[in-house]
């Protein structure tokens, strides 16, 4: 019985939210340190911008303005945010990856 909770649906989206939320975390904590390129940062921008930039530009833009012509606005808007996003952070998890721990000088 317990072991079903563990198993399904429900579960893998609480799991979801909690990796959304510690990688959130680590952004805020990180905004000190913006100078240098990080790669957990890089990878909250990528989930970021896969997962919530799209459905959040595309309610604030049906908010703001007309209801057809905002959600149509706020989709291509959304579209371009979410590569953007997605992009930078590919790229600073580049800038950002050391595999051998070595400092840069």
């Amino acid at each position: 019985m317990a072991l079903r909770r563990l198993v399904g649906r429900r579960a893998s989206l609480r799991l979801s939210l909690a990796c959304a939320a510690v990688l959130g975390l680590a952004v805020s904590v990180e905004a000190v340190e913006a100078d240098k390129p990080s790669f957990r940062h890089g990878l909250a921008m990528v989930f970021g911008g896969l997962l919530f930039e799209l459905p959040r530009t595309v309610v604030e833009a049906t908010l703001e303005g007309p209801p057809v012509a905002g959600t149509l606005i706020g989709v291509i808007a959304g579209t371009s945010r979410a590569v953007t996003t997605t992009f930078k952070g590919l790229r600073e998890i580049g800038a950002g990856f050391n595999p051998w721990g070595r400092k840069k000088r």
